[in-house]
């Protein structure tokens, strides 16, 4: 679980290097300016509206959490962060991982496939493999970009090595469940109602908000257009960077 969100980071900071100044950014959402500090007020939060409950201990997680700790999975939801909204669908079977965002019209993924690391245009049906040549054409070998997702997601730091403690809740109105794995270095936050998964987050050690996805479907059943490079053309560098150009473009 770890891995996958610190993945889901990487990835948006590449699309949002991509795309910046590339369109309107993406509405929704309203910003955290609860205090004062610059961080705080960079946080995006969703429109859930969660009430914190008492402490609590040996809950039923629910399919939903059940399945996303599990590392198998199909999600589609909406992330929020860093003042970017953006659509979102992840895909795992545990070894490979494809992440697909939609940023101002745009549809863009990023697939890890066999220890080969693609970027795809899913509307295209095209892919480039991610040589050091492209990854430094398009600026994405910097800050937390390829180099981070590829090293992030073949990291093998798992749900056993969390401390996990709960509290119950109340989600728009109704009883639920929130699940928080504490690592070493962060934190993250499984809010549930029953079987639903409703959201997820993510914090550093400091309790600021790195990440946070509203989940709108969750499944261990993996459709057979993801974690595959079939029916999908391979593009040169050149084509691709084209192509990608082309779809940004008013």
């Amino acid at each position: 679980m770890k891995k996958i969100l610190c993945a889901v980071f990487a990835l948006l900071m590449c699309i949002v290097m991509l795309f910046a100044g590339c369109g309107d950014s993406p509405k929704g959402g309203v910003v955290d300016q609860t205090d004062d500090s610059a961080a705080n007020n960079n946080v995006i939060l969703s429109d859930n509206k969660i009430e914190e409950g008492a402490t609590t201990v040996e809950e039923d997680l629910g399919v939903g959490v059940e399945t996303f700790i599990g590392g198998n999975y199909y999600l589609e939801g909406v992330v929020y962060s860093e003042g970017e909204v953006m659509p979102l669908i992840l895909s795992t079977d545990g070894k490979n991982y494809q992440f697909t965002a939609n940023y101002s019209g745009v549809s863009l993924g990023m697939l890890l496939l066999d220890d080969a690391t693609y970027m795809v245009l899913p509307r295209e049906k095209q892919y480039a493999a991610l040589s050091e040549t492209l990854i430094s054409a398009l600026d994405l070998d910097s800050g937390l970009g390829v180099n981070d997702f590829q090293a992030i997601t073949k990291e093998n730091e798992g749900i056993g090595n969390a401390n996990v403690t709960q509290y119950s809740v109340t989600i728009n109105g109704t009883a639920g469940l929130c699940t928080i794995y504490t690592f070493a270095d962060s934190y993250f936050k499984l809010y549930s109602i029953g079987d639903d998964l409703i959201q997820i987050e993510s914090y550093d050690l400091d309790d600021v908000m790195t990440i946070q996805i509203v989940v709108d479907q969750i499944s261990a059943q993996i459709p057979a257009d993801q974690l595959t490079l079939k029916g999908f053309e391979e593009a040169s560098p050149t084509s691709f960077i084209k192509a990608l150009m082309s779809s940004i473009t008013p």
